[in-house]
């Protein structure tokens, strides 16, 4: 028995249209896809519904009911519907006509609510939606409804931001990272990343450093040693802008010094390091190696001090010793974040056990 969706009755057909809209092409293709698998559920076993008690009935499902606009937003409409009184799984089709265009698929879903995001300010949208059921039957089309985005509303302000700056030589790398949680508006363009090297700042042009249109944003234009602030706000496709989030304050610290032990000095089994202070840094932690670049042996705790005494790694229940005549390295990562987020780190010196 040929596939049900292979027929003309209840069939989702899609007349050939002229798109202009690669990404209307691209979700009527996923709509398809989506139609094709439900029809794959009872196109195989032989000609028969998979239990062998004969073929499908075809049919089409009852058609959604009232179907509303339950919400007109900034840059999108949110619709909801009666679910089809049918038998098994439904497929519903929203169909769209944007001004006096022709109607096209535009998505499908097993829910009965759909929202329809990133639309054209003041243009009118007019939907309908249909069901699709398992047998490839599809319903007759519901009511039409219509509605017209408007931009009322400012984006709301971003929240959660951070600034983690680095000064990592190694790497070749000094910079500020910033970035925060995802706005959620229909409607939003992008985010304003403001900049100065003053506390209290507000959002002025003349401040402005760079938009950008992802929650995040690498500042490589600093120097080492000055204190960095930022504000960030949202703005939206009609130029609306948001509140400012809470100023965030990072700087890249130079590299630690490291004074005692140096170029390869003679100390005990539990050595003392001592390395220079720096202002912005709230804390530092000690990495002790057994190669300029690998093998930390070291358990250091983060310490506020310049100066530390060695604290060994534990293995296999057991604590790391210093071996006696042997070469080890150390250098220091400085933080200016809670919980010792790298900042800055020294360059490797040597030391050697007694």
């Amino acid at each position: 028995m040929a596939c049900p969706f292979g027929g003309r009755n209840g069939t989702f057909a899609t007349k050939s249209k002229k798109w202009g809209d690669r990404a209307k092409m691209k979700r009527l293709k996923i709509l398809m896809v989506l139609i094709a698998t439900v029809g794959l559920w009872h196109c195989g076993g032989g000609g028969n519904n998979g239990n062998g008690k004969g073929p499908i009935q075809v049919g089409p499902p009852e058609t959604p009911g009232e179907l509303r606009v339950e919400k007109i937003g900034d840059g999108e409409v949110w619709l909801n519907w009666q679910a089809s009184a049918d038998d098994g799984d439904v497929l519903y089709i929203v169909y769209r006509a944007v001004g006096g265009s022709g109607t096209v698929a535009i998505d499908s879903t097993f829910l009965t609510s759909f929202q329809d995001r990133v639309l054209e300010y003041e243009q009118e949208y007019t939907y309908y939606v249909t069901a699709l059921n398992t047998a490839g039957g599809q319903s007759g089309p519901s009511n039409s409804v219509n509605g017209q985005p408007f931009n009322n509303l400012a984006p709301l302000a971003p929240v959660t931001v951070r600034a983690i700056a680095h000064n990592i030589s190694i790497l070749d790398q000094l910079d500020i990272v910033l970035d925060w949680a995802e706005n959620g508006e229909a409607d939003l363009a992008g985010y304003r990343v403001y900049r100065s090297t003053e506390g209290g700042l507000a959002p002025d042009a003349t401040l402005l450093h760079r938009e950008v249109v992802v929650p995040r944003f690498v500042d490589e234009d600093i120097e080492v040693g000055t204190v960095y602030y930022y504000l960030i706000t949202a703005f939206d496709r009609g130029g609306k802008e948001s509140a400012v989030s809470t100023e965030v304050r990072d700087v890249a610290l130079p590299l630690p010094v490291l004074l005692d032990p140096v170029a390869g000095g003679l100390v005990p089994a539990e050595p003392t390091f001592i390395w220079g202070s720096m202002a912005e840094a709230h804390s530092f932690r000690v990495v002790v190696t057994s190669s300029p670049t690998s093998g930390e042996v070291s358990a250091m705790p983060l310490t506020s001090d310049t100066t530390a005494v060695f604290v060994a790694r534990v293995e296999a229940g057991s604590a790391v010793e210093l071996a006696s005549g042997q070469i080890y390295y150390w250098k220091v990562v400085a933080s200016t974040q809670e919980g010792g987020v790298e900042n800055s780190v020294s360059q490797v010196e040597s030391f050697k056990i007694r």
